[in-house]
């Protein structure tokens, strides 16, 4: 089992050594060096191309990036690279012009109906516009959406002035809604979301302290949306019509583009602290083991950063009030640089202190996104799990193509060998909540548990078909194995669930199905410019991907065989319930592909013993009520604002229980817990699977883990 090379991504028509040399060497306009990176990434699966030297923070410069010249060029692009859509026609127009309202107001808690119906004229007129680098369109909207802020603020600011009463029988709309006919409609909706947000925040510290909260909270919404730069505008109008195109694409400016690099290369460089916005201050939450911060041991848990000098000749910036996204950015930076905090601290008699802390940044591993391992006891059969949050990987080791970098499959092959040293009978791959992440590492930590062959295969917008195969015979791990998944489980999860069902090599456990989504991203950087890194990024959906069989888990997802039920199979998650989506389709078997497990064998004897298990469980009893009851709310169409002694306790008992559960997660170590039925039954069903293979053979080969 190898990492794709260089030569597994080439141009159709180059040679193997002309297109290494060109992803090593090639330098794009304004010196930035690219390399190419297939990646399917968490809901929004990604190829990225890099560029090598970025300091990660965009310069701060008084000349904008996205010119409405610039903004034209962009769509072109968008046009240019995706796997359906050729050009800005009549229906892609209304849906931009749909997409805008809603990026700007997701909520429709600030645009009226009369707002929407004065622009129409141009809603099929958008394509023409964008094509003269005319944004008039996008500045008209933007200053009556402002004109409507200000509004919603006073408004906002008069109903919090005064108590509410909530011994009143009424009920809120809840749900998908319209936008408002009328201002008295609006202001209908607004009272009775803030009354509801109140009656929520005021235990335990009482109506007034919440109102007070509250009211600081909406000055902060308010301030964030006029200070809003003419770049934010018009990537938010971007945003919108790449949604019009897919529920995947979507342009980056820079800082975002910075924050998708961390979530996708699971490190970033700054003081390693997790911060958090409480009443208007940047409290520290936590101190990240091994961090800058954890290192110089002045920052404590519970400090308040008031100002920071980030050292980048800005000087000192106040905090307070301070957007979290934005302070973080101020704090984050380049390796080896300095950053000086301003915190308060209060003292063990009471009082405040303000002390000055410099922090030499350095990177900092995101360690809650690696993969772990335990082994547990169950029923005399010792069990392994390993917990993969994320499909991460080292962009700057793959940027010089080594074969085995630090990412997930790494990570997991290391766990997997821990677990072997514990002689585990068995192997559980926990894919729950991961939504994806690296194609490489997906193709990588597939050929951890087959032998060679192909993983995926990829569909591009000329619609030519291409697999992407695991090439080492060497399996690393041959005994029984479950998959768990649950709704959340997406992108590069689906890869490697998909692939182990269709070799017939695991069981796949937990929800009924995955995600449903099945389509690849190409995240292109713009070069920078006026001393900017980077001018953002495009995200554009430019393939589609299939299992080594030839379905798709475009829509539907990968399909549990044996479905354990968690809480969200009451919910409505999935590709399909967004707008705009790719449609389900099938191609040809890839070559070369075989089914060589048996585990198919042993499913019918696999799921009777898990139904009759559940169906004799208390925790299952109490989780089918609660999925009834979660049932129920999703389709109720109003909440309650009425306010007794029954509904106070029943929000004090869920604020509690909410604060144990955090409290039990919060020990990124265990991956394994009691609580977790879930995965407890999934582990049962994994040592039957261990009997039913001790007694009838093994699942794909010699049991355990191989070498290389």
């Amino acid at each position: 089992m190898t990492r794709p090379q260089c030569r597994d991504w080439k141009k159709p028509g180059s040679s193997d050594k002309e297109f290494c040399t060109m992803v090593k060497t090639r330098v794009w306009p304004r010196g930035a060096r690219w390399m190419v990176v297939v990646t399917t990434g968490g809901l929004v699966a990604a190829l990225m191309m890099v560029a090598s030297g970025a300091t990660g923070r965009s310069a701060t410069v008084a000349n904008p990036i996205l010119t409405c010249r610039e903004v034209r060029n962009r769509v072109d692009v968008f046009l240019q690279n995706h796997y359906v859509y050729r050009s800005f026609d009549k229906e892609l127009s209304r849906r931009a012009y749909g997409k805008f309202f809603e990026t700007l107001d997701p909520g429709k808690f600030y645009f009226l109906k009369s707002d929407l119906a004065q622009f129409s004229k141009l809603e099929e007129k958008i394509d023409e516009q964008i094509a003269k680098a005319d944004c008039s369109f996008i500045e008209r909207v933007h200053k009556v959406f402002l004109a409507r802020v200000k509004e919603r603020s006073q408004y906002a600011d008069a109903l919090l002035a005064k108590p509410f009463v909530f011994n009143v029988a009424e009920e809120m709309s809840v749900g998908k809604q319209d936008w408002s006919s009328d201002i008295n409609q609006l202001d209908e909706r607004w009272r009775k979301r803030i009354k509801f947000q109140v009656m929520t925040m005021k235990d335990p510290d009482g109506e007034p302290k919440a109102r007070e909260r509250l009211k600081r909270r909406y000055d902060q919404i308010r301030k964030n949306f006029e200070e809003m730069s003419s770049d934010e505008v018009n990537n938010l109008f971007l945003n919108g019509f790449a949604l019009s195109l897919d529920p995947h694409s979507s342009h980056l400016l820079p800082v975002e583009q910075e924050d998708f690099n961390i979530r996708l290369g699971n490190q970033l460089e700054g003081i390693g602290a997790t911060l958090q916005e409480v009443d208007g201050y940047i409290t520290v939450q936590a101190l990240i083991a091994g961090g800058a911060a954890q290192r110089d041991g002045r920052l404590k848990v519970g400090d308040k950063i008031i100002a920071v000098d980030s050292g980048d000749g800005q000087g000192t910036v106040d905090l307070i009030d301070l957007e979290l996204s934005k302070a973080v950015r101020l704090i984050r930076g380049k390796k080896g640089t300095r950053v000086t905090l301003q915190v308060l601290r209060k003292s063990e008699q009471g009082s405040t202190e303000r002390i000055i802390i410099p922090i030499v940044r350095d990177s900092v591993k995101i360690a809650s996104a690696e993969a772990k391992s335990e082994a547990v006891e169950v029923n005399g059969k010792k069990l392994g799990v390993v917990r993969l949050p994320a499909f991460y990987t080292d962009f700057s080791c793959r940027a010089k193509f080594f074969r085995e970098c630090g990412g997930a499959a790494i990570h997991v092959l290391r766990e997997l060998k821990k677990l072997s040293a514990a002689k585990v009978d068995g192997v559980l791959l926990d894919l729950r909540n991961n939504g994806g992440g690296d194609l490489g590492e997906s193709i990588q930590l597939s050929g951890l548990f087959i032998e060679e062959g192909p993983v995926v295969q990829t569909v591009d917008r000329k619609r030519s078909r291409r697999p992407l195969l695991d090439a080492d015979p060497a399996q690393q791990y041959s005994g029984p194995l479950v998959v768990l998944i649950n709704k959340h489980s997406a992108s590069a999860s689906e890869i490697v669930s998909g692939a182990l069902q269709d070799y017939r090599r695991a069981v796949i456990v937990g929800d009924s199905h995955t995600y449903g989504k099945a389509t690849v991203q190409v995240v292109q950087e713009v070069p920078g410019t006026d001393g900017r890194p980077s001018n953002g990024a495009l995200k554009i959906t430019q393939q589609k991907f299939y299992r080594p069989s030839g379905r798709s888990n475009q829509e539907i997802g990968v399909q549990s065989d044996i479905v354990v039920p968690s809480v969200l199979e009451a919910s409505d998650v999935g590709e399909r319930e967004n707008d705009y989506v790719l449609k389900n389709d099938v191609i040809q078997p890839a070559p070369g592909f075989r089914v060589v497990g048996k585990v198919e064998s042993y499913i019918p004897t696999l799921e009777q013993a898990s139904k009759d298990r559940i169906s004799k469980s208390k925790d299952f009893s109490e989780l089918k009520e609660k999925m009834e009851k979660a049932r129920k709310e999703k389709y109720r169409a109003t909440l309650s604002l009425l306010e007794d002694a029954n509904s106070k306790a029943e929000r004090l008992k869920d604020k509690e229980k909410e604060e144990q559960e955090l409290k039990e997660t919060r020990d990124e170590n265990i991956v394994v817990r009691k609580s977790d039925i879930q995965l407890g039954e999934a582990l049962n069903i994994l040592r039957d699977l261990v009997e039913l293979t001790n007694q009838r053979g093994t699942t794909a080969g010699q049991q355990g883990l191989g070498g290389r």
